[in-house]
């Protein structure tokens, strides 16, 4: 099969592509004959050696992609077979990933995809939708309440708004940057769009929430905002972060935290229980089902220039997903 690889982590330099042996389904999985894969920031950092050792084999990149289930390992039901499907978790623990004419997967992790639904939209689910939703779940049930989106254009973020109106929950959006983010964030639902370097964003949650806070606040710069977090943040709310580029090492007055009964909670998608991660696949499979999602796609890009694709991500500022066409 094609598939693009590296042997050592470097720069877009390591990554190859080429042919290498097709693998086969293990008990409980499905192999995916696979038409797209979505690249996640994730992918650049891994490859480049910021999320763990040195590769002790060839790694085939890639969490994300969409594609049709070609073989079916021990114990996996028939009608499977010739399944149209999104992939999620493809490059978790395992040298094989989605960019790739093939992958292995566990069955859970090749999810129906409707036959309205493009193989380009199903590679764009996995990583960014998965971790909107769990993060969106921490805070328990949303509806009736108000809910504070950060970095709200941004591929993850953008999904956390729409689940959260599907939620029932009311949306305070913040941007900043160029006119064009506000308009995605729009476009996702939020009932109100700030841009935070023109706007007022404490002033304007508190407005938005009267005063009290939010009950869930998704954060995807947390050093950014602690310093007005727990006025921002309901009593008993919950805070749900995934990133804190702007300050790696955050200080915090754990006090204004305490006294409101604020639970501050980490979110990386691969260390959440499986239990945890299945239920968010399975909320976003209803809300794709019900054709409740919007998808934003930034570029499409040739396997044989996944090199492209990984720098386009890493330092192009993509505005939505990055897809790699298989096929």
């Amino acid at each position: 099969m094609k598939a693009a690889w590296y042997l050592e982590t470097g720069s877009v330099d390591v990554l190859q592509v080429g042919e290498v042996p097709r693998p086969d389904p293990m008990p409980g999985q499905v192999l995916v004959r696979l038409k797209s894969h979505g690249v996640n920031p994730t992918d650049w950092k891994r490859r480049a050696g910021q999320r763990g050792p040195a590769p002790t084999q060839r790694m085939i990149p890639g969490y994300d992609g969409a594609g049709v289930i070609a073989a079916l390992g021990q114990g996996v039901d028939p009608a499977r077979l010739g399944e149209r499907v999104w992939v999620w978790e493809a490059f978790h623990q395992q040298a094989g990933g989605t960019a790739a004419e093939f992958v292995c997967v566990d069955q859970s992790r090749a999810v129906t995809l409707p036959d309205e639904v493009d193989f380009d939209v199903g590679a764009c689910l996995g990583v960014p939708a998965l971790t909107a939703c769990h993060s969106l779940m921490l805070a328990g049930p949303l509806a009736g309440e108000a809910v504070i989106v950060t970095g709200a254009a941004g591929v993850v973020c953008n999904y956390a708004v729409q689940l959260a109106k599907i939620m029932g929950a009311s949306v305070l959006a913040v941007v900043r940057g160029e006119t064009e983010k506000e308009e995605d964030a729009q476009r996702a639902g939020a009932d109100l769009v700030i841009n935070s370097e023109k706007d007022n964003f404490l002033k304007a949650a508190l407005d938005f929430t009267h005063g009290r806070g939010a009950r869930c606040v998704i954060d995807v710069d947390l050093g950014a905002h602690l310093h007005i977090a727990p006025r921002i943040t309901a009593v008993n709310g919950t805070i749900a972060s995934f990133g804190t580029a702007s300050n790696p090492a955050p200080t915090l007055d754990w006090a204004a935290f305490m006294h409101r009964n604020i639970r501050l909670c980490g979110v990386g998608i691969f260390s959440v229980p499986e239990s945890r991660k299945l239920e968010a696949a399975a909320f976003v499979q209803s809300c794709l089902a019900a054709g409740q999602l919007w998808h934003r796609i930034d570029s499409r890009w040739p396997l044989d220039e996944i090199a492209k694709a990984h720098q386009h991500q890493e330092t192009g500022h993509p505005r939505g997903k990055v897809i790699v066409s298989i096929s």
